[in-house]
């Protein structure tokens, strides 16, 4: 919690920002990054879960801090991100987050008067995962697949894999088990 005041508070003057143009892909990056937030802290709120909340907070800050080191943030995702923050952290450190918000909103109802973030379903999907190949169980290959990946493709690509080959040795698997687009498992 140390860290949240750095970047909520952060001097408009003092950093060079894109105030208007089209978003770089680090700026839909982050936007993403915030919206899989919202998703998976009201998620974790329904549930009773404020640890796991709280973790993904955490992540979602050090995603801010990040972009801020690295990227000229585009003034419009950066408040996005912040203010999201502070929304979702509001009804777990309440105090913290009422004085970062005046600081950030000077004379504009607190933060415990805004309703709960909304998240976008198009920023929440994600683009590509990592498939795991297995034989046998164990590990033998890993590919970043499109996340909507069909149950022939996983298998023909898990197939197609080198190390797979080589493994199989010519042989043709007795099953293979498909739970696209996550896992392929080669039974031998």
């Amino acid at each position: 919690m140390r860290t949240l005041p750095r970047p909520s508070v952060a001097d408009r003057a003092g950093r060079a920002r894109v105030e208007a143009g089209e978003q770089n892909a680090a700026d839909r990056a982050l936007r993403q990054v915030v919206h899989r937030t919202i998703a998976d802290v009201s998620k974790d709120v329904e549930r009773w879960s404020y640890n796991t909340a709280v973790a993904h907070c955490m992540e979602l800050l050090n995603g801010i801090q990040r972009y801020g080191r690295e990227e000229q943030p585009h003034a419009a995702v950066w408040d996005e991100a912040l203010d999201a923050l502070l929304e979702l952290l509001a009804i777990m450190t309440p105090h913290v987050t009422a004085e970062l918000w005046e600081r950030r909103h000077p004379g504009a109802p607190s933060v415990h008067e805004q309703p709960w973030p909304d998240y976008d379903p198009h920023l929440v999907r994600l683009e590509t995962v990592t498939m795991v190949i297995q034989m046998n169980g164990k590990v033998r290959d890993r590919f970043e697949v499109d996340a909507g990946l069909g149950e022939a493709d996983a298998v023909a690509i898990a197939l197609a894999s080198p190390k797979v080959s080589e493994a199989l040795g010519g042989a043709a698997p007795k099953r293979v088990v498909a739970r696209p687009p996550r896992l392929v498992n080669v039974v031998v």
